[in-house]
C-alpha cells in the first residue's frame, strides 16, 4: 500500500519493525465501530479509550488534530465522523497510519472475540481429497495452487 506523503512523495508506510498479517487501513477502520459498538464491555471499552490515546497522541490537540472533543461511542454519527478523519488522516501521514495498525493489530483479536466465534471442524467420517482451509475473517486474497 502505497501513500502519498505530506512532502508529495509516495511510500509504503513504516511499520516500526511491527508486521501486521492480513491487516490494513481499511481493516483496521472497521475495528472502530467494532470498538465504538463493543463499549459496554471492558474488551471494547479498552480499545475504544485505547484508541483515542493513539489519536492523540499522533496527532495531538488542537489545529490539525483529530479531536473535535469527546466522541461519544453510541452515537453513530459521531462515530463514523471519528473514522473518516480517521481515514484522511491514515491514508496521507504514515506515521498515524502505523499507529492505527499498530492498535488495529494490538485490540483486533479481543474486539472480534466480543462480536463472535467461529469453531471449525471436520468431523463425522468427512474424507479430505487435497488442503483444508477454515476460516472467519478473510481481510485479503486466499489463493490456491500457483498463480496464472
Amino acid at each position: 500500500m502505497d501513500l502519498a506523503l505530506a512532502d508529495g512523495r509516495s511510500g509504503a508506510p513504516r511499520r516500526s519493525g511491527r508486521t501486521v498479517v492480513g491487516m490494513d487501513i481499511d481493516a483496521a477502520l472497521a475495528l472502530v465501530s467494532t470498538a465504538a459498538g463493543s463499549v459496554a464491555t471492558a474488551a471494547g471499552q479498552h480499545a475504544w479509550d485505547a484508541l483515542l490515546s493513539v489519536v492523540r497522541r499522533v496527532t495531538g490537540r488542537g489545529a490539525g488534530s483529530l479531536d473535535d472533543g469527546p466522541v461519544d461511542p453510541a452515537d453513530e454519527g459521531q462515530v463514523q465522523a471519528l473514522t473518516g478523519r480517521i481515514a484522511e488522516r491514515a491514508r496521507t501521514d504514515a506515521v498515524f497510519a502505523d499507529a492505527l495498525l499498530g492498535w488495529a493489530a494490538d485490540h483486533r483479536r479481543a474486539l472480534t472475540a466480543v462480536t463472535g466465534d467461529t469453531h471449525n471442524s471436520i468431523a463425522g467420517g468427512a474424507v479430505t481429497n487435497g488442503p483444508v482451509v477454515q476460516l472467519r475473517d478473510v481481510h485479503g486474497d486466499v489463493t490456491f495452487g500457483q498463480a496464472p
